[in-house]
């Protein structure tokens, strides 16, 4: 079982076997790739791509990709997933960060949502491709993420969304298709609560019997502009990877948006000793070897 960070600074926390860094948010924002990090780096969420290019933003039945349209749960911009100029340059960024990073992690690397995209292109596209309407779509997905392995010579791990059952029908991703170019994968299950352990549990099992691929989960930890009373107590997120652990997940990473973050999450770990007893019950290898690597933090907390 593998443990790492999530951040959004260049810095690394102990403790951990790996790090991986945003380099590129939803928001478009960039900055420099770290040798010794992974690079994760969103691909069609890019809020500055849309300031410089409002066409570009995916279109559907129930209006666009865009921050403030409540019939979709969209936070930021969303670049349709076929435009030719974005495909390139991210395509070219990607090789790059690649290059001078240990390895690419995209997300956002599909349509939107669902019913995404209905724009001029896109409607084009599928007309003349002779496949139905999902059909089509999984294969505007899958051959984008073959061109981004063919770009790619690291480890290239793909960030999917926590939906095992309609992640085709939303965003037009066949786990299966994915498996045959990625080396692994990352469920990102970021929750502001997890108070409920046994859905995380649920997903991490549909996802153990569907993914044909190892795969990670990443659990959220503290946010840009969180304060304590926004972010999901210690506790909470203790007792959830101790579910996601016994569910048969190979590894996790807890974001922050700085490593000093971190260090906090790992000393209340390690403080909350009663807790880590009780955990000891909750199930063979997989919780013990979570439990240890809490313990190994002794060592490394003030």
């Amino acid at each position: 079982m593998k443990f790492g960070t999530f951040t959004l600074e260049p810095k690394k926390a102990e403790g951990f076997n790996f790090h991986l860094l945003r380099v590129k948010t939803e928001l478009g924002t960039r900055i420099p790739p770290q040798p010794d990090m992974y690079s994760n780096v969103a691909v069609f969420g890019d809020n500055v791509a849309i300031r410089n290019h409002p066409d570009w933003l995916s279109q559907s039945p129930l209006g666009p990709a865009k921050m403030g349209n409540t019939n979709y749960n969209i936070y930021w911009n969303i670049v349709c997933a076929t435009q030719p100029e974005h495909r390139a340059e991210q395509l070219d960024y990607m090789e790059d960060v690649d290059r001078q990073s240990m390895g690419v992690w995209p997300n956002s690397q599909y349509f939107a949502e669902h019913g995404h995209c209905t724009c001029p292109r896109c409607t084009e596209r599928w007309q003349k491709s002779g496949l139905g309407w999902l059909e089509w779509r999984r294969k505007e997905v899958t051959d984008y993420i073959a061109q981004i392995r063919e770009r790619t010579k690291k480890e290239l791990v793909m960030c999917i969304q926590p939906d095992p059952v309609t992640s085709l029908e939303r965003y037009g991703v066949d786990f299966d298709d994915l498996a045959k170019h990625c080396d692994l994968f990352n469920v990102v299950m970021f929750s502001k609560s997890y108070a409920t352990p046994w859905y995380f549990e649920m997903l991490t099992r549909a996802f153990k019997k569907l993914l044909k691929k190892p795969f990670y989960v990443s659990l959220y930890v503290y946010g840009p502009g969180d304060t304590p009373t926004d972010v999901p107590p210690p506790a909470e997120l203790l007792t959830v990877s101790t579910r996601i652990a016994r569910a048969g997940a190979d590894g996790f990473l807890y974001l922050t948006e700085k490593a000093s973050q971190i260090a906090d999450f790992q000393k209340a770990l390690v403080n909350n000793v009663e807790l880590r007893n009780r955990l000891q019950s909750y199930g063979g290898k997989p919780v013990q070897e979570l439990l240890d690597r809490v313990a190994s933090w002794e060592n490394i907390v003030d």
